[in-house]
């Protein structure tokens, strides 16, 4: 293009000896905007054909670009959560769905002979620890009755939702497909962690070149697997739950020696789906992608030499994942008892992988998180069940750390009344949260700039915006009739409207 114009010139100026004329002083200026329009889109497309974002194929997430925040300027040497005394080992029964899983079987006995307990027996006829925890926690059974009571009510009500919600429950129900029965994955262990941990490990254990090496490794690993977030955390005897392990069952147990860090992931649910409204989302998405992340990585760790045990959700796991994910830098807990990070908000799952390998660990942080949630009680306002304090601060004391609390019994009747096939959540409360919002310019400012501030009026701006410009229809809304109307907060994605494809 230059050279065409140079030829261009020299023949002008040999037409016309006094120099250029008007005409070919526009000529010229028009022969030069076209140099460089094309030199621009020239470079551009170069720019562009080597942009990993053009090739056919290319995953961010694979590159752990989906971990774009910064965590450096906001490391911290102890975590956010507040420990007021001695840390306690949390029992298996204080999990809500290991007590379900109990009273289920209770209630549905395998062995020939064996009377069925039934709620009208009572707390006192419940065999230990069932029976000090229920005594513990009044009005809890009976919220569990609630519950199944809902459950129950939901399946027979389902024929009157299921022409709308069908593609959304057939979504969920192949998520959740690799979750149970023989085609689980990963495998459930067998026998102690001591010898299932260190089942199917290579003999030639693989020496890191240094504990940062090993560190970088297994998170790139992690990330090609598919974890969007990856943070490696020491394993405390506070997390580890006691009165259950999995291959050995009910047993008090010390934490083994070999589980010595835990690398900590974490994937979102499917954004559109989930912002819609509880019935079009499903919690069983972000779980089938933790345990084939996870399932794989405890296999890539035992390839090295190195003992590996997956803890994946929803119940398959002997530790408490928000508090040592927060230990590994992934993020704080929010007011909603989820673990908020930078990156997903609350729209954050988490599993681990418990290992020896020697790590160099990562921080925890404090990016300003456990204030914001002190001013914007949005989830706690919109919560169907009324399970989210209201507390100003923390207050709520829980085996030696103060949160808020959260009434996990209330919070499961809300599960059980969701409009689907098979209760499969709520997630109000991870929708709502002012940080579970999409990429785009105005977040990534407020992302930056907010835990920066240390007067707290860019937080303050951007929570009057949220609640003036995003408006949510009450907590009730959400759930069918008679309770609610089925309300939703956002548009369902096109490919999970059955009027869209189906003559119902």
């Amino acid at each position: 293009m230059f050279l065409i114009l140079q030829c261009s010139l020299k023949y002008d100026m040999m037409e016309n000896k006094n120099g250029l004329n008007r005409r070919n002083f526009i000529k010229t200026i028009g022969l030069a905007s076209g140099a460089v329009t094309l030199g621009g889109a020239a470079g551009a497309g170069l720019a562009a054909g080597k942009n990993k974002d053009s090739h056919t194929g290319y995953g961010r997430t694979a590159y752990g670009e989906d971990q774009f925040f910064n965590r450096k300027p906001f490391m911290v040497n102890e975590p956010t959560y507040e420990k007021v005394s001695a840390p306690k080992r949390i029992s298996y029964i204080e999990n809500l769905f290991k007590r379900l899983g109990e009273i289920s079987r209770l209630m549905h006995p395998r062995e020939e002979g064996v009377e069925a307990w039934t709620f009208e027996q009572g707390v006192e006829t419940l065999p230990e620890p069932l029976k000090s925890y229920y005594i513990e926690h009044p009005g809890s059974l009976d919220e569990l009755q609630k519950a199944m009571e809902k459950s129950q009510e939901q399946r027979k009500d389902w024929d009157k939702y299921k022409n709308k919600y069908i593609l959304a429950d057939a979504w969920s129900s192949a998520h959740a497909s690799p979750l149970h029965g023989k085609v689980a994955f990963p495998h459930p262990p067998k026998g102690s962690a001591e010898e299932s941990d260190f089942r199917g490990i290579k003999e030639d254990k693989l020496s890191f070149k240094s504990k940062s090496h090993a560190s970088e490794l297994i998170k790139k690993i992690a990330y090609s697997f598919g974890a969007s977030l990856v943070g490696i955390a020491k394993v405390k005897e506070e997390w580890v739950y006691q009165g259950y392990m999995r291959g050995v069952g009910k047993t008090e147990f010390d934490v083994p020696k070999h589980w010595k860090y835990a690398v900590v992931i974490a994937v979102p649910h499917e954004w559109d789906s989930m912002y819609a409204n509880p019935t079009y989302g499903t919690s069983y998405d972000a779980y089938s992608k933790l345990r084939f992340i996870a399932g794989k990585l405890e296999v890539f760790i035992k390839e090295l030499g190195y003992s590996a045990r997956s803890h994946v959700p929803p119940t398959s796991y002997e530790i408490a994942m928000p508090p040592i994910a927060i230990d590994a830098g992934l993020g704080e807990q929010g007011r909603n008892g989820i673990l908020i990070t930078p990156e997903l908000g609350a729209n954050t799952r988490l599993a681990a992988v418990t290992t020896d390998i020697d790590f160099e660990p990562d921080k925890p942080i404090d990016v300003g998180i456990k204030d914001f949630c002190v001013k914007c009680k949005i989830c706690a306002e919109e919560c169907p069940s009324g399970a989210i304090s209201f507390d100003n601060k923390p207050e709520k004391i829980i085996r030696g750390f103060k949160r808020w609390n959260i009434d996990q019994d209330k919070c499961f009747t809300i599960w059980n009344s969701v409009a689907t096939s098979h209760s499969r959540g709520c997630r109000v409360c991870l929708a709502v949260c002012p940080y579970s919002r999409k990429n785009n310019w105005i977040h990534n400012i407020a992302r930056e700039v907010d835990p920066r501030d240390p007067t707290g009026v860019f937080s303050s701006a951007l929570l009057t915006m949220q609640k003036k410009f995003f408006k949510y229809p009450g907590g009730q809304e959400y759930l069918p009739p008679p309770d609610g109307n089925n309300e939703t907060f956002n548009e369902a994605p096109e490919w999970l409207k059955t009027e869209e494809w189906f003559d119902l």
